[in-house]
């Protein structure tokens, strides 16, 4: 019987015994090990804290989750993980680290189960109309869908990319999710799947677990400058929030877009490990 959890890695201090442990969620397109570097490096920096990389559902190896897909079925999926950690490993997860979907996921998640910290990278939490500017996920999953899912050379699929404007960074962190299928390279993502959760996604409103203080001791609210996920109208509304909110912190990344963790890896650990200290 194939494993019904998520599928996930454990990343700690090495010769550490962690006592609280993070759940880390990418955004869509990702996959666990996107955050690898950044949590070994956080995790040397705050030894008492593990960190779980999840594969979400419908990404890398977390394949074959029944429907409906959607924020609170995501949820469910990590409440399910947590209950399987603590039985089986004794892991308390207390903390939770998203981005752009994944960071909304942790939303929903933290709005069931309160953590001690929460940090949401490049994530809006209200309803956003589902468009196609350049740096969006929308974009990419048009461009996606669009392609051919059969590749004779992995490289064929990264000039595909490279041919529509994507950036090379960008274009790096996809091309992960490429995978020899028999005779050919094909994605490993379940692209219906995330369409129905991206539009989930920018439908969503959850202000009200940002702006009130009892889903965690900690969070932050970490902003790509040159990102449009978040407009003047919901950064005034971040501002806002954590002027009447005690435990919300916001932070800006300069000369970062909406990958924030591929342009500017070593603010997001900073942000990270600055809410872990707290």
């Amino acid at each position: 019987m194939a494993d019904p959890n998520l599928a996930h890695q454990l990343v700690t201090s090495e010769g550490s015994s962690p006592t609280r442990w993070m759940f880390v969620l990418h955004g869509i397109f990702g996959m666990g090990t996107n955050f690898r570097a950044i949590a070994k490096a956080a995790a040397a920096r705050e030894p008492s804290w593990g960190f779980v990389l999840v594969d979400q559902r419908g990404h890398g190896a977390s394949q074959g989750f029944a429907p409906p897909h959607d924020l609170n079925a995501a949820a469910r999926d990590l409440e399910a993980l947590a209950d399987h950690l603590a039985r089986t490993k004794g892991i308390e997860v207390r903390g939770v680290l998203g981005h752009s979907f994944g960071g909304k996921v942790a939303l929903a998640y933290i709005e069931r189960r309160p953590v001690d910290v929460a940090v949401l990278l490049d994530s809006q939490p209200g309803p956003r109309i589902l468009g196609e500017e350049t740096d969006s996920a929308a974009n990419v999953l048009v461009t996606l869908e669009a392609l051919d899912h059969g590749w004779e050379k992995r490289e064929a699929f990264s000039e595909a990319l490279r041919d529509a404007g994507y950036s090379a960074g960008l274009i790096e962190w996809l091309t992960m999710n490429v995978r020899r299928d028999g005779d050919l390279y094909r994605l490993r993502l379940d692209l219906p799947a995330i369409r129905s959760m991206l539009e989930d996604y920018f439908a969503r409103d959850l202000w009200h677990v940002v702006e009130q203080p009892e889903f965690a001791r900690t969070m932050s609210l970490v902003i790509a400058a040159r990102s449009t996920v978040f407009d003047d109208v919901s950064r005034a509304r971040a501002d806002a929030a954590a002027f009447a909110n005690p435990v919300l912190t916001v932070v800006v990344v300069e000369n970062a877009g909406h990958w924030i963790h591929v342009d500017a890896p070593s603010k997001v650990l900073d942000a990270l490990c600055d809410a872990l200290a707290r």
